[in-house]
């Protein structure tokens, strides 16, 4: 039974120990060498700090920033990823609520981490791996572990401004893992090519695939994704063939035409999750690669990243929603309606999880955990948790679950009419010359605003939506950019939008 990912760590290092565990354009660090760092690193994080406490890692995204990572759980602790270009107010709320023990850095970030960390312990992760092992405090360390001990904790945005801390157990991250193995095929012959920051969640199938499996990851350059004929000669060079990424991106690729000319046609696996994955887009990928297996994933970071997949295994039209499918194993799904019951056939309700998957709740904040991590309704004899998700879902005729959207983007217009804008948004993402876009409400107004990127010019567009949606459904009002703010995740950074072109 494994309990510390870090098993998996040493167990590939002994098996592997020459292979590329981690790289990215300018260094690279083999499985011997991971074990090495973390050891050496967590000995000196071990000999300042006491276990089970928060290490900031302050590094920019590197393979050694993951060194970094698994130095804080060799010292029995958890690390605390930081986005090294995010507003410093940012930061020093997310500190005012971690409190963080030490804080690892690199020297480009040394100065800003120091400004930063307070009473803290502050030091360059590259002078920490110079202290020799210590065989005993580390085997010490190791037996006194448990699986419900924290991974990681990720600093979300919260409703109220301020960041939210999820907190993930090591077992948490042991049933996703064996999952990805089990279920997608990750195993030790694939290469993966990581888009996701190491604060966003869906990191965690890069890193800790590489970890279980033995495999390699290769960090793909910022750069590729605003370049993509670079992108597809990258994927080329380190023979990448699995990848994971945000829609937008597999978005901004379809649109840019390089898949017609320049198909990455090594690619066997093309997973995507956080956000809507229009069929436009989907179906120019599924002709350029047809070979590669494409699954769509759904999932919250309270819930160890994905919760539901849809391997697509049949022909969709442009303007057809794609499912998220169904629970991944050892998972419970309940879609609940205003009642707190299970919907029936074609009824709209709130996305529910329950298993090992979840989070253990929000780092020191008790109030919004007990908010969110409540009781399962449904269950009335035993203490059994349950996340909801704020997300509105139902199943179609085929059992499949059909995301809607956020419950707060159901908006009531007009008085009377129940909507969800994502609804609105599957019908604007495919009609013709859309390059991306959202929908928002101004409810002062009570009108729907459509912001969108491409050639489409808005009367054209919105008399494509008239012949799909009802008159009740149509936006108001078409905004029209030339490009769409994205969040550090590589999402629609709606908040900014609204700000923008609501108030």
């Amino acid at each position: 039974m494994i309990t510390n990912v870090l098993e998996w760590l040493d167990a590939s290092a002994a098996r592997l120990p020459d292979k590329t565990a981690f790289g990215d354009e300018h260094s690279t660090l083999t499985f011997a060498q991971l074990r090495d760092q973390s050891r050496r690193a967590g000995t000196y994080l071990a000999g300042r700090i006491a276990a089970r406490q928060p290490v900031a890692v302050f590094m920019e995204k590197t393979p050694a920033c993951l060194a970094a990572f698994f130095a804080a759980v060799r010292a029995g602790c958890f690390y605390v990823p930081l986005d090294t270009k995010m507003p410093a107010e940012r930061i020093r709320l997310i500190f005012d609520t971690l409190r963080p023990a030490f804080v690892f850095c690199d020297e480009k970030n040394a100065e800003a981490a120091r400004a930063v960390a307070g009473e803290a312990g502050c030091a360059l992760f590259s002078d920490a791996c110079r202290t020799e092992p210590d065989e005993a405090a580390l085997a010490a360390i190791r037996a006194a572990h448990v699986d419900t001990d924290l991974l990681y904790v990720l600093f979300t945005s919260g409703s109220t401004g301020v960041p939210k801390g999820v907190t993930i157990s090591h077992r948490s991250v042991v049933d996703w893992a064996d999952w990805l193995h089990q279920a997608l095929g990750l195993t030790e012959d694939c290469v993966l090519g990581n888009q996701a920051p190491f604060v966003f969640d869906n990191s965690t199938l890069d890193i800790y695939s590489t970890l279980r499996n033995g495999c390699t990851t290769w960090i793909i350059p910022k750069k590729c994704f605003s370049f993509h004929k670079t992108m597809v000669q990258f994927l080329r060079d380190h023979a990448i063939d699995t990848i994971f990424f945000v829609p937008s991106a597999l978005i901004a690729m379809a649109n840019s035409g390089i898949l017609e000319k320049d198909p990455p046609t090594g690619l066997k696996r093309v997973f995507f999750c956080g956000e809507v994955m229009p069929n436009r887009q989907l179906n120019i990928w599924r002709r350029a690669v047809p070979g590669a297996v494409y699954c769509n994933m759904y999932g919250p970071t309270e819930i160890t990243d994905v919760c539901a997949y849809y391997i697509v295994d049949r022909a969709f039209d442009d303007d057809d929603p794609l499912p998220i499918g169904r629970a991944c194993a050892n998972t419970r799904i309940l879609i609940l309606n205003d009642e707190n019951r299970p919907v029936g056939p074609g009824e709209t309700g709130e996305l529910c999880v329950l298993g090992t998957c979840l989070s253990l709740g929000y780092y020191n904040n008790p109030a919004q955990t007990e908010k969110t991590f409540v009781q399962n309704p449904c269950n009335s004899l035993y203490h059994e948790r349950m996340y909801r998700t704020g997300d509105l879902a139902r199943y179609n005729d085929r059992g499949e679950i059909m995301f809607l959207g956020r419950k707060d983007f159901q908006i009531k217009h007009q008085g009377c009419y129940r909507i969800e804008l994502g609804e609105i948004e599957t019908a604007l993402l495919a009609a013709e010359g859309v390059g991306n876009g959202c929908c928002l409400f101004d409810e002062a107004k009570d009108e729907i605003v459509c912001v969108y990127v491409g050639q489409a010019d808005p009367r054209a567009l919105a008399g494509a939506l008239a012949a799909k949606l009802p008159a009740y459904m149509m936006p108001n009002r078409y905004v029209h950019l030339e490009r769409l703010p994205m969040t550090i995740n590589d999402k629609i950074d709606r908040v900014t939008l609204k700000r923008e072109h609501i108030g």
